[in-house]
């Protein structure tokens, strides 16, 4: 069978991420996810966030890693919670499954990715309105279709515009195999519309319209694969200083949407 043809919203999951968990009182009703250990770890040492859960699959995963563990912190009188998820749609997805079990509405996804076009400032902050469905787990969550609309954008922009945040809305192209991003391909997203390449968006967009949950995501700029050679630029080198912006950043537009 296709993939195209794998979405099925009729007949129950035979394995639901509610069966996995305990719930706990008082889990934060609004989550941030990022996908970057350093982020994180620069998260966890500037607020006085406490472990919560875990939002991984298998329950004896890596006690030492923080990849899957949710957490819960303070932020101008809110409480709010945040985890790092593995990189990647199916895992991605299988995290933020987790955290809806437990209680979640809302989330602020954010993470990195590559520029397709020269005009987009390294480091900028980008609103993905649309995304190229080249993954599989969109296509368990929502139809066929080339891309999917991100229904969140126009409200996180409007959020990044009160803020005073520079930022710049688009299409990107999401794909599960970063290193068979071919010239031939890359072309074609880039005479689709797209701007940037990411690994999660079209799926996480597919799993909130089907789960009817809210998920604002922004990406920034960090390397460049636009050209015949790729440019890491930032990929990789920021220091605790730029990555707390980005951070700082998620925290605000959650408290803009409301906590419980």
């Amino acid at each position: 069978m296709p993939i195209t043809d794998s979405f099925d919203p009729i007949t129950p999951e035979v394995i639901s991420a509610a069966q996995m968990i305990k719930p706990i009182e008082g889990f934060p009703e609004t989550m941030i996810v990022t996908f970057q250990p350093y982020t994180f770890s620069v998260l966890l040492q500037q607020f006085q966030a406490k472990p919560l859960a875990s939002l991984n699959l298998e329950e004896d995963h890596d006690t030492t890693s923080l990849a899957g563990q949710a957490f819960s912190f303070e932020y101008k009188g809110s409480s709010l919670g945040a985890c790092l998820s593995p990189v990647g749609a199916p895992t991605t997805v299988a995290t933020l499954e987790k955290a809806v079990a437990f209680g979640v509405k809302k989330f602020v996804v954010f993470g990195t990715c590559g520029t397709l076009v020269p005009n987009l400032d390294t480091g900028g902050v980008i609103i993905p309105t649309q995304a190229y469905r080249d993954e599989g787990t969109s296509y368990h969550y929502a139809e066929a279709s080339d891309f999917i609309d991100i229904s969140t954008a126009t409200k996180t922009s409007e959020i990044l515009t009160e803020m005073g945040i520079p930022h710049t809305l688009g299409k990107v192209w999401t794909t599960d195999a970063f290193f068979r991003e071919t010239q031939a391909n890359l072309s074609k997203r880039i005479e689709a519309g797209c701007i940037a390449v990411d690994m999660e968006a079209s799926a996480i967009a597919a799993f909130a319209q089907f789960r009817g949950v809210d998920v604002h995501h922004f990406i920034y700029a960090a390397d460049h694969l636009g050209d015949e050679t790729w440019d890491p630029r930032i990929l990789g080198t920021l220091g605790s200083e730029p990555r707390a912006r980005y951070l700082r950043l998620a925290a605000e537009i959650s408290l803009r949407l409301g906590t419980s």
